[in-house]
């Protein structure tokens, strides 16, 4: 029988409960929008000397839209949003972090349109006797859920991750736009546009935004199994929304198997420079999957964080003992989406939708193991399924107060649980010491408080010193540390003054020589050879050994992107510390050897040809440049590099010059 709590309820106004709920979701993550740029905002938006534009056109857009290193495709539409943050607010943090809860918002508000769809669906096919009134206050719950939940916290207040919320937020509007068309087809009207208008239109933003967009499809086939299960009007099989799955998800899955059949290093080359293996990781993701799925139904404040290099790897399926049991788990409740499918289909509509969520991020792609900003789409399926499941609840007392009270309940622990983090999120001071504190056991957030307090003992404060190598000591220790701890050692005793321990050198060589090589590796060993140029005197020697190792690590040899990265950090040393310009010229050819595809490696090129007066050659590698198609370049940057260029011609290339490599990338 229905339930009578939906018949108790006066008129649903969804507007204006809408506005609660944004509302609520504002003030719980208030306290954190006054925070910083954490972790990779500082590479991706900071450091990004593409993003700053100086002038607001179609070609600098372009230029600034394609500037990322994240992804093939460059995500181009976040990157453009980050290049009119830049130009209309500048670095200020503030603003970026109110625009990200913004589109958080409109994710959330398109969330309750797609709920409320789902619903129409489900009382029209499924539960004919549902009250009408459960179409608008499931939504409403669902949706209140989902913006305040703590496990999409990092999705907002971490900058760069506007990358996940937009993809999130296009998905959603493209799957609204599917369950419309859908809809019209089985009236008898017309569907195919808003169909196609969804698949390509919104698919195309969210596939350029982050490539997660790729997933639109088959989130569309577990609407359509689901709900619509391929019907057409007459209530037989509809071949051309079949055939039209055929195209769009199934052609795409067996390209995708062929490619990894003939070319798996197209898509698992990356494994080179990662400390697991394929095996290793689908393992190890069983237990993530399984955490991930205990932080949407309990989170913890404690387990929850910005990093999640403490999770050990699975070796085997008893490496840890846990492995077997969560992948049994994640089995069974794989088997339960499936077998569910008539008997409960919003519960099974929700687990199907969370494990396709994780389908890209936590199978074989060598990503890092985990992230929460994977959950964004991930768990509205399993707060779908919890409403799914309250809807179905049996009996006639205790039921309706079951449907009123539990999601009342569960919306105040959530919002009190994110209120709680985000006031940990209101300067990086605090967010490190609370990261550090949560997770003891992580590389990067003990390091993070090692380096927070380097930075407030160089504006000094001097209880930070001792605080600092504290942190930094611990993170060293640490498995999987990499060189950053001992790197920030090293520079912090240079500019105190203090005296610099030979065993960090020797723990840099070692690890170097022990564990794959990561982009995190090669920005801090950059660093090191930046800070030769002042404070910094580590022995040539050391710098030299240093490098030999890196430039010949097996970890880079089938990664193109940390072999340009590398080949650059050691054309600048040469050039900038020891004014070696001849060997240094080679390792920035080496560099648009190894990744041609990326501008700056072409512009650092024709800059350091520029700085040694050698005109006509800077001039054929430009026209390389042009020829090359690079993505993000535009007409303005080669006008500049062929300015440079002529500006160098009338200089005698036997005048000397004192300005460094660096001073003239300016």
């Amino acid at each position: 029988a229905a339930s009578d709590v939906y018949k108790r309820q006066p008129a649903v106004r969804p507007a204006i409960y809408l506005l609660l709920a944004c509302l609520l979701a504002i003030a719980v993550y208030f306290p954190g929008l006054s925070g910083d740029y954490v972790f990779d905002d500082m590479q991706n938006l900071l450091k990004n000397t593409r993003l700053p534009i100086k002038e607001l056109n179609l070609e600098n857009l372009q230029a600034a839209s394609f500037s990322s290193h994240s992804g093939r495709l460059k995500r181009p539409v976040s990157m453009f949003t980050f290049a009119l943050n830049r130009y209309f607010f500048g670095v200020n943090p503030l603003p970026w972090k109110i625009i990200n809860l913004a589109v958080h918002l409109l994710t959330g508000l398109a969330l309750f349109w797609l709920a409320s769809l789902i619903m129409k669906q489900y009382r029209r096919h499924c539960e004919t006797s549902l009250p009408r009134a459960a179409e608008t206050w499931l939504p409403l719950t669902v949706c209140a859920i989902w913006l305040v939940h703590p496990l999409n916290l990092t999705s907002v207040l971490y900058i760069v991750q506007r990358m996940t919320s937009l993809t999130a937020l296009f998905t959603v509007l493209g799957l609204c736009f599917y369950m419309v068309g859908r809809s019209r087809l089985l009236e008898r009207r017309s569907g195919w546009p808003w169909i196609f208008t969804g698949l390509f239109g919104f698919g195309a933003l969210a596939l350029l935004s982050k490539e997660n967009g790729v997933l639109l499809p088959g989130y569309m086939f577990i609407l359509e199994l689901v709900l619509f299960r391929f019907r057409s009007p007459e209530r037989t099989l509809d071949r051309h929304v079949a055939a039209f799955f055929g195209i769009t998800l199934l052609l795409p899955a067996m390209l995708v198997l062929l490619l990894l059949a003939l070319q798996p290093a197209s898509l698992l080359g990356g494994y080179s420079s990662r400390d697991f293996t394929v095996a290793e990781r689908v393992m190890t993701e069983a237990r993530v999957l399984v955490f991930y799925l205990k932080q949407i139904l309990v989170p913890s404040i404690s387990e929850l964080g910005l990093y999640h290099d403490d999770i050990a790897i699975s070796r085997s399926l008893l490496d840890p003992p846990a492995t077997l049991y969560a992948g049994l788990a994640i089995t069974a409740l794989m088997a339960l989406g499936l077998g569910l499918l008539r008997k409960l289909p919003l519960v099974s509509l929700g687990i199907l939708w969370f494990f396709w969520a994780h389908s890209l991020e936590s199978t074989i792609i060598p990503l890092e193991i985990a992230h929460e900003h994977r959950n964004y789409l991930a768990d509205f399926g399993i707060i779908l399924a919890l409403g799914g499941l309250l809807v179905k609840l049996p009996g006639r007392r205790l039921a309706p107060t079951l449907r009123l009270v539990t999601p009342v309940v569960f919306l105040a622990l959530l919002s009190y649980t994110t209120w709680v983090r985000a006031s940990q999120w209101s300067d990086n001071v605090t967010h490190a010491v609370y990261e550090a504190m949560h997770h003891p056991q992580s590389p990067r957030s003990v390091y993070a408080a090692g380096r927070i307090h380097a930075r407030l003992a160089l504006y000094g404060r001097e209880d930070s010193i001792e605080e600092a190598f504290h942190y930094l000591e611990r993170a060293s220790q640490l498995d999987e540390s990499g060189i950053l701890p001992e790197i920030i050692m090293v520079k912090l005793a240079f500019l105190l003054d203090i005296p610099v321990r030979q065993e960090w050198y020797n723990r840099i060589l070692e690890k170097l020589r022990q564990y794959s090589i990561d982009s995190a590796d090669l920005n801090g060993l950059h660093v090191l050879a930046s800070c030769q140029q002042g404070a910094c005197e580590t022995p040539r020697e050391i710098m030299e050994a240093i490098y030999d190792i890196v430039l010949n690590h097996d970890s880079l040899k089938n990664g193109s992107t940390g072999k340009a990265h590398a080949f650059n950090s050691y054309g600048f040393y040469l050039i900038n510390q020891h004014g070696e310009f001849r060997r240094g010229l080679d390792y920035f050819y080496r560099a648009v050897d190894a990744m041609p595809d990326h501008a700056q490696n072409w512009i650092n090129l024709i800059k350091v040809l520029v700085a040694m007066h050698r005109a006509d050659e800077a001039e054929q590698q430009l026209e390389r440049f042009r020829a090359a198609g690079t993505p993000g370049t535009s007409d303005r940057d080669f006008a500049l590099l062929a300015d440079q260029i002529d500006e160098a011609r009338n200089i005698s290339a036997g005048q000397a010059t004192n300005q460094t490599v660096e001073e003239k990338l300016e």
